[in-house]
């Protein structure tokens, strides 16, 4: 699988062969799911709480005597059934939502997502970008000569003239390579990555494939072995 590569001008270069651990893998949706899930659950916060019985503010004394009012039987004001009581099986808190996933699986699942996007041709490079004051012109035009679509820039180290650069292009969102995330895949259309950047995708992100042994050569057996256990015939 190759991918573009583009020069700061904005002109293209050539291609350049891409990790095909990564960007030539089997895509798999389940995976793809699992992981999606997985990142929103953890990311989020349970705000919403409610106060149980025991934890409102209110008298513990019985409101009726238990007999004789012919009425219901009715414990405190802090009762549930009751306006200003508690609430039974409410929002708390304290709920963690988060969620594990192995993390061949996940590393599985971000290379499903890079390989749609190469066979979509979604993928580009960036071969330097460097500027000695950053300005968000300069990317604009360089954003302006490739294809249109929502970005997601990968850069390799804190590139403070790139990210400033392009910080407040619409529909550009820079982005470290060891936080490449299943979320910001499917958020944006295409991917330019830089060209270091790419190198350290691959040592970040490997996937150590499983090797299947060589089954064990069995030696053909004796007479003798296989004649044992087996009871003499009589004539």
């Amino acid at each position: 699988m190759k991918a573009p590569i583009y020069l700061q001008d904005g002109s293209k270069k050539g291609e350049l062969e891409l990790p095909a651990s990564l960007f030539d893998s089997k895509i798999n949706p389940a995976l793809v799911h699992a992981a999606l899930v997985r990142q929103h659950a953890n990311a989020r916060i349970s705000s919403a709480h409610t106060l149980r019985r025991g934890e409102v503010n209110r008298s513990t004394a019985k409101i009726l005597r238990q007999k004789g009012s012919g009425r219901a039987r009715k414990g405190d004001s802090g009762a549930p059934i009751l306006r200003g009581g508690g609430v039974a099986w409410g929002p708390r808190n304290d709920r963690n939502y988060t969620r594990a996933m192995p993390k061949k699986a996940r590393r599985l699942a971000l290379a499903s997502l890079l390989t749609a996007k190469a066979k979509a041709s979604k993928v580009l490079i960036l071969e330097s970008f460097e500027l000695k004051t950053p300005k968000t012109k300069d990317f604009e035009k360089l954003h302006a000569k490739l294809p249109e679509g929502k970005s997601l820039l990968v850069v390799h180290n804190r590139n403070e003239a790139l990210v400033k650069s392009s910080h407040n292009v619409k529909f550009v969102k820079p982005l470290l390579v060891n936080l490449l995330n299943p979320h910001d895949l499917t958020k944006f259309d295409q991917i330019l990555i830089e060209k270091s950047a790419l190198e350290e995708i691959e040592k970040i992100f490997k996937i150590e494939l499983k090797v299947e042994k060589p089954a064990k050569k069995t030696s053909p057996k004796t007479k003798k072995e296989e004649t044992a256990g087996v009871p003499p015939s009589s004539a």
